[in-house]
């Protein structure tokens, strides 16, 4: 007797294969166990030339999107497939467009009444007029995981924000975000679900309220998980409901982060929407989430799928 598998239960999991290892390459098979262990075949396969091709060749029912990258190039696989009209996992083209510049994000934010800090842009052609204000955060306008974000990232004076500009643009960021410093805690919002979408849980991570979350910080995983910790503050509410405008004024859909600074007056400013959050079963927030809400990583896997 053969088993032919329908092709409803087809799935094909695509991811940048030159991202680092805990970002996408590793994730990738915990993934692919998870969408195998509810039923489907699977196929991993990476972005690249072929993957039209691929795609063609495979005709899935649906396509699992772990393609991650810095910048604007995270909206092109959910716009090819968009035109191929192949079914996804996740935000579509134009939120993940939004959702990796942290400027438009912002613009969209404000407009909608969200807390954001104050904000302005500088680009290396232009000349940066500095705001007055002090202490201010410089960080890429473009990207997420707190890439380019070391500890000089907080500047309290010209020279210092001078200094971080020429030391970012030099790396090959053209577009960076200077906005106010929120003093506070620094805090991440899981949340799920397309037209109904709901809270999967919020962490907050332990540091001094002058504190950033830095690309030296997160690579210390082990020590970096530790300082994870479930949040049950007082404000949790109103935080949840900051979190789920933010997810719908950019239309995001099945799953997404949302990390907020909440500040030492209690206002919770968002700082950044990743559409496209990290899946990892150790080290990623909405994994851990997952597993405090009774959900698990299977289960996880099970949401974002069905919430396409």
């Amino acid at each position: 007797m053969i088993c032919v598998l329908s092709r409803n239960k087809k799935c094909v999991l695509v991811y940048n294969k030159d991202r680092d290892v805990i970002t996408a390459r590793e994730p990738i098979n915990y993934i692919k166990s998870a969408i195998i262990e509810l039923g489907y075949s699977c196929r991993s396969i990476p972005f690249d030339e072929q993957f039209m091709l691929n795609i063609i060749r495979e005709d899935p029912h649906i396509v699992f999107n772990y393609y991650t990258a810095t910048g604007r190039s995270q909206m092109v696989v959910p716009s090819i497939l968009e035109n191929m009209k192949v079914r996804y996992t996740g935000s579509d083209s134009l939120t993940q467009a939004l959702a990796i510049d942290k400027e438009y994000t912002n613009i969209i934010l404000k407009f909608y009444g969200i807390p954001v800090p104050q904000f302005h842009t500088a680009k290396k052609s232009n000349t940066f007029v500095c705001p007055p204000d002090f202490p201010l955060m410089v960080k890429p306008a473009l990207g997420g995981s707190s890439e380019g974000i070391s500890y000089s990232a907080i500047v309290c004076n010209r020279g210092e924000i001078d200094k971080t500009l020429e030391e970012l643009f030099s790396k090959g960021y053209n577009k960076l975000l200077v906005s106010s410093f929120i003093k506070g805690k620094e805090l991440t919002v899981g949340v799920m679900g397309s037209s109904f979408p709901q809270i999967l849980g919020i962490l907050e991570t332990r540091i001094r309220p002058d504190e950033i979350l830095t690309e030296e910080v997160k690579e210390e995983l082990d020590a970096y998980d530790e300082r994870v910790v479930t949040y049950s503050g007082s404000h949790y509410e109103h935080i949840k409901d900051v979190a789920l405008k933010s997810y719908k004024a950019i239309n995001c859909k099945g799953y997404a982060r949302i990390d907020i600074r909440l500040s030492e007056d209690e206002i919770p400013y968002v700082i950044d929407i990743n559409a496209l959050p990290g899946l990892h079963p150790r080290y990623s927030y909405l994994s851990r989430m997952a597993e405090d809400a009774g959900l698990g990583y299977k289960g996880l896997i099970r949401e974002i799928i069905e919430a396409c």
